[in-house]
Formats: C-alpha cells, sequence, structure tokens
C-alpha cells in the first residue's frame, strides 16, 4: 500500500513540473511503463497467461495522420523517420509534439486504439503500453 501512495505522489509531481529525461525537463509528451513480451501463439494463448518485462529497446511513435495517408506505401520506412526514443527497464519519457502518435516498438506493427495517444499542448500523458509479438502462428 506504501507503495501504491508513493507512486500516485510522484505521478502528481511528475505532472505538475513536468518529468526530467537526461536533464531536459519534459512538458509536453508521454510518460509511463513499457511491457513486452514474446511466444508461440498457436494455438491462441489465453492473453492472461503471456508473460512480459520491461522493455529495452526503440520506442517509434508514428504519426496518425502520415499513418492513415500511407495508402500502399512502406510502412517500415514510414516508422524508420518516425520520432523515436531508446528506452531502458521499460520506463518511458518522451517529449512530443501536439498530435496523434501510433506507438510500437522495433519489433511488432500492431495497430490498435490501445497504443494510439494524442499529446495535448502542456499536457503530459501517463500511459502504459503492453506489447506481445508472436513467434508462431
Amino acid at each position: 500500500m506504501n507503495n501504491i501512495l508513493t507512486y500516485a505522489i510522484c505521478i502528481c509531481f511528475m505532472i505538475l513540473t513536468g518529468c526530467e529525461k537526461d536533464g531536459i525537463t519534459v512538458t509536453t509528451g508521454v510518460v509511463g511503463i513499457v511491457k513486452y513480451g514474446q511466444g508461440d501463439c498457436m494455438p491462441s494463448p489465453d492473453p492472461r497467461t503471456r508473460v512480459y518485462s520491461d522493455y529495452d529497446g526503440e520506442i517509434f511513435f508514428i504519426v496518425k495522420e502520415d499513418l492513415d495517408n500511407l495508402g500502399n506505401g512502406d510502412l517500415a520506412l514510414l516508422k524508420n523517420n518516425s520520432i523515436h526514443f531508446r528506452i531502458k527497464q521499460g520506463k518511458l519519457s518522451a517529449e512530443l509534439p501536439v498530435g496523434t502518435y501510433l506507438v510500437l516498438p522495433v519489433d511488432v506493427y500492431i495497430y490498435s486504439d490501445e497504443n494510439t495517444i494524442t499529446i495535448k499542448p502542456g499536457e503530459i500523458l501517463n500511459k502504459d503500453f503492453t506489447f506481445f509479438k508472436c513467434t508462431t502462428y
């Protein structure tokens, strides 16, 4: 219970004062935890039995309007040209321009409302993400 209270106080403090990333205060963007797992998807596993750990790697923020206008274009190229950050131990703290983004780790291509965020002026969005990569179908 004490950890929950401490976490809540920290979140409130970050929202009120901004978040620090490499000595830079994040005033418009997103903070949260990114969890990642991978494994066999045949037969389709119960999502509650999947194992996740804190994500270490690149996280991409694809502008949703660019994705919507991609047509038959190259999603991998769009992703590689998008805003991206390297995160460690699942800790996400990213300064982002105002807009709507699809959030994806380096080797996952899943379009979902769960990993679509909207950044508003002067706001820090507190959002956690969970991604699962199927190694077999």
